[in-house]
């Protein structure tokens, strides 16, 4: 070991250690879905855009870019970077350390000509990972990451048509589908590449925060103005998600932007081409619930976060997120949390 650091035989077992012994990070309760992803030389930039334009959509309040509801990481050596097959170079965000911080491991496969250039701490990554529980996604190539890891023994692996002559030969016993979007059970997933990664974000989403977040999600990286989303919708995009219809998808991103205003639900019914009453039924079908109640969760949410992550007063957080006083947030707390504002800001 020179300068603290471990030397090069024993840097895997170093980081073994490490990983063991470091204790869970607090988290902000309110993220559900936290996400690292471990990106492979000359990996798939549109991979890695269709995971995080569908995090960072279905994570915030609005259209602000915060990691409100989810929390991704670029995970990799301090300083480094890697470059996509594109050309552009994406920054590590997050050292390899406490894996446990995470409910899945993102691998973005490359180039197979490079599939043994990764870092030998990706891999080691991954499979302290699967001992702390976190799920693995292997995303285009990255099926081939994890089959090499021998993570899909007895699977069903997701492959896209590209590279099925390759990975046959690479991996004779191993059961391979070119026909979907994506295969997994148990926390261990394939996804074909491509645009078959929105698929299954979609389903992702839905399952960790909700068929709204999800429909969210979908509606602003789609152009819903339309009766049917081409390829798009052939993809199996829709398969996971609830909230199929265009207008509803719709009215769900201008519930959530206008919360705070308040807005009259004809206003809402109207701007989509709806009679309040359809609106109100066709709502009702698609969410479950009617618009007033989505838009007091909506409030409550963003009410929520403002408690655990500002120190703004209980006022001004309950106009800030819509609600007429500090007494009408206070009750809605009550009634859907059983808590008060102070006790949900000390639960922090």
């Amino acid at each position: 070991m020179q300068n603290g650091a471990p030397d090069k035989d024993g840097y895997i077992e170093w980081l073994d250690g490490l990983w063991g012994t470091r204790s869970l990070a607090p988290h902000n309760p309110e993220v559900r879905l936290r996400i690292a992803v471990l990106l492979w030389p000359d990996f798939a930039l549109m991979s890695l855009t269709g995971v995080l334009e569908s995090l960072r959509h279905s994570g915030d309040y609005g259209d602000n870019s915060e990691q409100r509801y989810v929390r991704w990481r670029i995970v990799g050596e301090p300083g480094s970077k890697v470059r996509s097959s594109c050309g552009i170079e994406v920054a590590a965000t997050h050292a390899y350390a406490a894996p446990s911080e995470f409910d899945f491991v993102v691998v973005i496969g490359g180039l197979l000509k490079n599939i043994d250039a990764a870092p030998a701490a990706h891999r080691a990554f991954i499979h302290s990972a699967r001992r702390a529980g976190c799920g693995v996604v292997g995303v285009c190539t990255g099926s081939c990451v994890l089959a090499q890891e021998r993570l899909l023994d007895g699977r069903l692996v997701c492959v896209h048509p590209y590279v099925e002559a390759d990975f046959k030969e690479a991996f004779p016993g191993l059961r391979l589908s070119t026909r979907s979007d994506f295969e997994g059970r148990n926390g261990v997933f394939t996804v074909a590449g491509g645009i078959s990664i929105l698929s299954f974000m979609t389903r992702l989403i839905r399952d960790h925060l909700g068929p709204d977040r999800a429909a969210k999600a979908v509606h602003q990286m789609s152009v819903t103005g339309l009766e049917s989303l081409g390829q798009l919708d052939r993809t199996g995009l829709f398969r996971h998600l609830e909230v199929t219809d265009p207008r509803i998808q719709k009215a769900l991103v201008s519930l959530e932007k206008r919360a705070s205003e308040n807005p009259k639900i004809s206003e809402i019914a109207a701007s989509i081409g709806l009679t309040e009453r359809h609106f109100l039924r066709l709502f009702r079908a698609q969410v479950g619930m009617s618009p007033k109640s989505f838009l007091i969760s909506m409030k409550l949410k963003a009410a929520i976060w403002m408690l655990r992550n500002t120190s703004k007063s209980v006022s001004s957080i309950a106009y800030s997120s819509g609600f007429s006083s500090s007494a009408s947030l206070t009750g809605h707390c009550a009634k859907k949390l059983k808590a008060t504002p102070s006790e949900i800001r000390n639960s922090r």
